[in-house]
């Protein structure tokens, strides 16, 4: 067994490597598939704990020894940080420029200069779209440098801070300070997620706490800290015991914890809390866990664990922003070519930056400030040419792409439809938001809803202008139209924003004779407890005297890529199948049921649109001359949906439940 008082020094732990095995593993299957490990990103945060431990052990050491410099800790992060992730930055610079629709491309250039300058988490907290129509973020290309942004930053400031305020004889003084600091960093991570999630998923002080923890075992396993009474027979087994509590509290986080869940916070303590445990029991305690995560294979897995992190995430992206899911077969060969990469990268890139002698002006300037120059240039390029790259000068490529993206406008491109995030009291007046017929003054009804009732407006528009009444529309991304606490039924992330809405929203609503209601009804959270919600809504408003419209739910066409036709102008090999679908069971049955619930229920009507847009129960995304309906696989596009509402009006006339807005009594509950 190596000698703890020796280990203190800063000597090689390969139990720490394997540790970086189990994150690294935990992240990559996560993110191939979230059903493998359904709190698979927890090994992101068992990353930071071992930074914090790593760099506060060596800090400390220095520091007490009268030997630290800050120029030197700076050049070992810029050898060991920078080479292998400029790399990997220039490769996905490179093919993303040449593979990604020139809009996407663009954030992909922006991205990866704040990556350059250590600010992506920065980036992706102020500027990564969250909407309900916004990109997948399994498809940004450098999404996953939002966590070396995290570490870098604390690069900066933690040597500065241990330098100006630690003192080795008061160690106990300073365990408890940076325990307080952690302490309040979990809890500002619970406290802060309904105001601004972003921040407290991204950003340094939420997840400082996670860094400390692993700086408070740098600080116990100094040499002569309190924690040497560990060194006893009985102290390491009981350390020894502990580690396998701590395995087990990441084995259990790693399928207990969910993307649905606040995190980081409170829940974040339990994961990082055992990664710590086996970072303090492998100090004294070489047998049992520490021995397994010791063996060959973890630690191979462990060393080349950085390499494959930036290289496993660029690969996911480019694979599903034309493949959309990732099967098996996929999954197996991105990983197989993960850990091809990354071996390479650590034999041939890693290893040779991290052995030079050089001194830190010219360690900074070549393997960072020269390369990482050249590609912030390239970015900036990139930028200023709209994300086309070379295919700038390509006029007739630009011709087409700009022709099938005006085919597929989403509603809320329009300004007159009024679908937010966040409702303010200026949108619910604003004029914009009344549609219909030109004659008519007084808007009689109110469309509301989520994005379903905005993909409705066309529809409504054309029963509006052929019956000469206007009416105003309000969709709230993801958040229902009841007038109950929404909490049961929506993300945590959009929660504070659809309260703060739906508090405005039931205000206007009574200004108007007749309510059309429009939600994704299938697509809550607790299902059947929210269509009792809905249901308890609907009655209260038929109650009030008030004519409540339902619309039903269109159909859906899984895996429908709309801009599929816009990717395979360049990328390689990809076909796009026209994409028909039965309705699916459950909107077969949630519209059914909301049919019934109207007949049954007075001043509640019932309309639907699956009929015209469905053929013997089949549904396409496209028309039958090509054009395409939906803008993705649950919603029309707007010039679909004002098309099929004057084929109806063409075909039937204005629905029944639509032709008596216009005269509609205008009394107040």
């Amino acid at each position: 067994m190596t000698d703890p008082r020796a280990r203190a020094k800063g000597d090689y732990r390969p139990d720490v490597d394997g540790l970086r095995a189990i994150a690294v593993l935990s992240v990559i299957p996560f993110h191939i598939d979230k059903a493998f490990l359904p709190g698979g990103f927890v090994g992101v945060d068992v990353f930071f704990v071992i930074s914090g431990f790593l760099i506060s052990r060596n800090l400390l050491s220095e520091i007490e020894g009268e030997r630290f410099s800050l120029l030197e800790f700076y050049r070992r992060r810029v050898k060991r940080i920078a080479p292998a992730l400029l790399v990997v930055v220039a490769s996905t610079l490179v093919v993303s420029q040449l593979l990604l629709l020139p809009e996407d491309a663009r954030n992909a250039a922006k991205s990866a200069f704040w990556s350059l300058a250590s600010f992506a988490n920065v980036y992706f907290w102020l500027f990564r779209d969250t909407g309900y129509f916004a990109a997948d973020s399994g498809e940004l290309p450098f999404l996953q440098l939002w966590s070396l942004g995290v570490e870098e930053q604390f690069y900066f400031v933690w040597p500065l801070l241990l330098f100006l305020c630690y003192r080795p004889r008061h160690r106990r003084g300073f365990l408890i300070a940076i325990f307080g600091v952690a302490l309040l960093s979990f809890v500002s991570g619970e406290l802060f997620f309904d105001r601004d999630p972003s921040f407290v998923y991204y950003m340094l002080p939420t997840r400082a706490g996670e860094l400390m923890l692993g700086a408070m075992v740098a600080l116990a396993t100094l040499p002569g800290a309190s924690g040497s009474r560990f060194e006893s027979a009985s102290g390491r087994a009981t350390l020894g015991a502990l580690a396998w509590v701590g395995l087990a509290a990441i084995g259990v986080s790693l399928f207990w914890l969910s993307e649905s869940d606040v995190f980081p916070g409170l829940r974040a303590i339990p994961p990082t809390a055992g990664t710590a445990l086996i970072l303090l029991s492998g100090h004294w305690n070489q047998g049992g866990l520490a021995r397994l995560l010791s063996l060959r294979p973890a630690v191979w897995i462990g060393l080349i664990s950085y390499s494959a992190y930036l290289w496993h995430w660029p690969l996911l992206a480019f694979l599903r922003y034309g493949r959309s899911e990732i099967g098996p077969v996929a999954g197996v060969l991105v990983f197989g070519l993960t850990i091809a990469l990354a071996w390479a990268t650590y034999r041939f890139v890693e290893q040779p930056a991290r052995h030079v002698r050089w001194s830190f002006a010219r360690v900074f300037i070549l393997q960072y400030a020269i390369p990482g120059g050249l590609l912030a240039a390239l970015a900036v390029a990139a930028v200023k040419l709209d994300g086309f790259g070379l295919r700038y000068f390509d006029r007739d490529y630009r011709a087409t792409l700009a022709e099938m993206q005006k085919q597929v406008l989403p509603p809320f491109h329009f300004d007159f439809v009024c679908q937010r995030q966040l409702v303010t009291p200026e949108l619910l007046e604003s004029p914009q938001c009344v549609v219909g017929a030109a004659n008519a003054v007084t808007p009689r009804a109110i469309l509301w809803g989520d994005s379903n009732a905005a993909h409705y407006v066309g529809v409504v528009a054309a029963f509006a202008e052929a019956s000469g009444f206007r009416f105003r529309n309000v969709a709230v991304g993801s958040c229902p139209a009841i007038d109950s606490d929404p909490v049961p039924f929506v993300i945590a992330t959009r929660l504070a924003d659809c309260r703060a809405s739906l508090a405005l929203i039931r205000r206007v609503v009574d200004e108007f004779p007749v309510v059309i209601l429009s939600m994704s009804w299938t697509r809550y959270e607790n299902p059947a407890d929210f269509l009792v919600a809905a249901r308890g809504t609907i009655e209260r408003l038929a109650g009030a005297g008030k004519q409540v419209i339902l619309l039903g739910k269109v159909p859906e066409i899984p895996e429908y890529d709309r801009r599929c036709r816009e990717k395979a102008l360049r990328y390689p090999l990809l076909e796009c199948p026209r994409w028909t679908s039965p309705v699916l069971p459950e909107i077969v049955a949630v519209n059914a049921e909301l049919r019934a619930f109207a007949s049954a229920t007075p001043n509640v009507s019932y309309f639907d649109v699956t009929p015209y847009l469905c053929t013997d129960g089949t549904c396409s995304a496209f028309a039958a001359d090509g054009r395409a309906l939906y803008y993705d696989s649950r919603h029309l596009t707007m010039e679909a949906s004002l098309a099929l509402g004057r084929e109806i009006v063409a075909r039937e006339g204005v629905p029944a439940a639509f032709q008596a807005i216009a005269t509609a009594d205008d009394r107040r509950p």
